[in-house]
């Protein structure tokens, strides 16, 4: 890295101007100097300099104003700025200080001094140089991958495979401008389903990786189907299980909800039992059943998550419930909270379980098993 840098030498004193201007020739450097505070910020809006040298006692616009109004331009702040005075007191270098100077200097100029006050003002020019280059080059390969994303995100709209990689209803409302990243959240009263698979640890212990997976894949396929075809929203896939949204982000009358929700817990009863016998029909051991948890309740909805992963979410304590219901529920038949039996209680028969205690509630919660669905219109 070379040391020759370019100077401004700002002085009303022409002796003194003439006297910074050959010691720092001497060193190599390229001076351009001024006699005035106005004249001095006029030439460094138009051309580039390393370091400022700076008196403080001028006519009209001393130095103190041009060091001020230096460090208030966002794009000459980062100059390095030594003050020259002949002004020799603590408190006109505390000011310079205060204002923004890197350092300062008193008059007459050691020739020694000023070459080592420049060279530091110059390697701290540079290195701000080379940070903002950084910064800069940071900045063009985020853009550069931001150009790339949406590219595959047009080519994902435009062949539909979108849809592949987020649910159904909310690839529609992106699309559709229904959704955004930075819409805000919302309450709103839903029904949720969680599912899972029963016993797959134990099945993982028996079967072979590539055979699990297979039945796993075609599990999460065929409950996944089952969600959509009944109205509901996927919301995760948590290793064998699934949570499902029923109301959101197309809003649906709760009665509607929470009937959508158990007839699809049905349905996926009745494919996880084809599922099992095809299944076992390929030679792979796997007993196949699902159990289902679904409550009804107010939730918070919206996009959450951050610049490198989003996902449209349901959060709140109604979540929770589901999550144990799921678990407390028997095989085949799913287990709904006192919300969800409210709604459907004159479409199904049900069985009243003894209430659940659920951490953060203040008191056990209602539950019921449906025994089978009465209404299937």
């Amino acid at each position: 890295m070379s040391d020759r840098a370019s100077v401004l030498v700002v002085d009303d004193d022409p002796v003194n101007r003439s006297m910074l201007s050959r010691s720092l020739e001497a060193d190599g450097h390229e001076v351009t100097t001024v006699e005035s505070g106005a004249e001095a910020l006029e030439l460094m809006g138009s051309q580039d300099f390393d370091v400022v040298l700076l008196d403080v006692v001028m006519p009209g616009m001393d130095g103190y104003q041009v060091l001020e109004r230096l460090k208030g331009d966002p794009r000459l702040r980062h100059l390095p700025v030594v003050m020259v005075t002949a002004v020799d007191d603590v408190a006109s270098a505390v000011r310079c200080i205060e204002l923004g100077a890197d350092d300062y200097l008193s008059k007459p100029v050691d020739p020694v001094l000023l070459g080592a006050r420049v060279r530091a003002g110059l390697t701290k020019k540079r290195l701000h140089d080379l940070q903002r280059q950084h910064v800069d080059e940071v900045d063009r390969l985020n853009r550069r991958l931001e150009a790339r994303v949406e590219e595959q995100m047009a080519e994902l709209v435009r062949t539909g495979e979108l849809k592949r990689f987020l649910p159904h209803q909310v690839a529609e409302g992106l699309l559709a401008g229904r959704l955004t990243s930075d819409g805000g959240f919302e309450r709103r009263k839903l029904t949720l389903l969680f599912a899972d698979m029963v016993g797959f640890t134990d099945l993982s212990d028996t079967l072979a990786p590539e055979e699990l997976s297979d039945v796993l894949n075609e599990y999460l396929r065929e409950m996944a189907a089952v969600a959509v075809e009944h109205g509901g929203t996927l919301d995760n896939f948590i290793g064998d299980g699934i949570m499902v949204l029923f109301g959101a982000p197309i809003r649906a009358e709760e009665s509607e909800q929470a009937w959508a929700a158990l007839r699809a817990a049905f349905e996926m009863k009745e494919r996880v039992d084809t599922l099992s016998e095809a299944t076992r029909a390929r030679g792979i051991p796997a007993d196949l059943k699902v159990r289902v948890g679904v409550n009804t309740g107010h939730c918070t909805v919206g996009v959450f998550g951050s610049d490198v992963l989003r996902a449209y979410k349901a959060v709140g304590f109604e979540v929770n419930v589901a999550a144990r219901l799921q678990s407390e529920a028997e095989p085949g038949t799913p287990l709904v909270g006192f919300r969800t039996y409210a709604l459907v209680k004159d479409r199904v028969r049900a069985e009243k379980r003894e209430p659940l205690s659920i951490k953060g509630a203040s008191r056990p919660v209602e539950a019921w098993t449906i025994l089978e669905l009465r209404d299937l219109s």
